[in-house]
């Protein structure tokens, strides 16, 4: 059967025998990556439809598999994408992004390290080891930001969200906790050598670095 994508009308050849029943197949558009729901409806059935089809079984032999695809062809009707797709997003709206993320983590890594800080050298009357201590919390509150913001229901950091993008799977659907941990993580690749992966954004065909290669995720416009 053949499906066209709602968003470019990219046309796709698919045989019917791979589409289950009373399921909804989801896909992306290799064109534009936007993507594709196709659902099989529930048949509508009347007498005189009843009537035709024992007629036509009387009449002639059941069709055969190519000829089964191609009478399936208007079965399946595809179910509108509330949500859309924008487009991925460029390097220069991630860098954005990144800028006001950076300016936020400073914000809060300051308050944060600064009272684990104050307690640390409390509890123990010292400050030796006090700056692992603060590097372990930079660390662990970076992780935290970008890992629950980004598999929440936003998808996004607040950097993100001010610039009107989102991190998604390669379906178009909202990343777990621990892909969004493999994605921040695999950031240090990015970084060696010379930020490499952080460039491929402006060069590669869906707008990914590295690190969203590496863990299977895509950056997308959200408005």
């Amino acid at each position: 059967m053949d499906i066209v994508c709602p968003t470019c009308n990219q046309k796709y050849r698919v045989s019917s025998a791979n589409l289950p029943k009373d399921k909804k197949i989801v896909a992306r558009c290799k064109h534009c990556g936007g993507k594709i729901i196709v659902q099989a409806p529930r048949p509508l059935v009347d007498e005189n439809a009843k009537t035709l089809a024992i007629e036509r079984h009387k009449t002639q032999q059941p069709p055969d598999d190519r000829r089964s695809e191609t009478w399936g062809t208007g079965q399946f009707e595809f179910v509108p994408n509330t949500q859309g797709f924008s487009g991925y997003a460029g390097f220069w709206k991630r860098a954005a992004a990144a800028v006001i993320d950076m300016v936020t983590l400073a914000i809060v890594g300051a308050f944060v390290g600064g009272f684990v800080g104050g307690l640390y050298g409390a509890l123990t009357g010292t400050a030796a080891g006090s700056h692992i201590l603060g590097r372990a919390v930079g660390i662990l509150v970076g992780w935290m930001y970008y890992a629950i913001m980004e598999s929440s229901q936003t998808q996004a950091t607040l950097g993100k969200m001010a610039v009107g993008i989102k991190v998604t799977d390669a379906s178009g659907e909202s990343v777990s906790f621990a892909r969004a941990t493999a994605r921040h993580f695999a950031k240090i690749l990015s970084v060696i050598p010379l930020a490499m992966g952080y460039i491929a954004v402006a060069f590669t065909k869906k707008k990914q670095g590295f690190h969203d290669m590496l863990a299977g995720c895509l950056v997308v416009n959200s408005r």
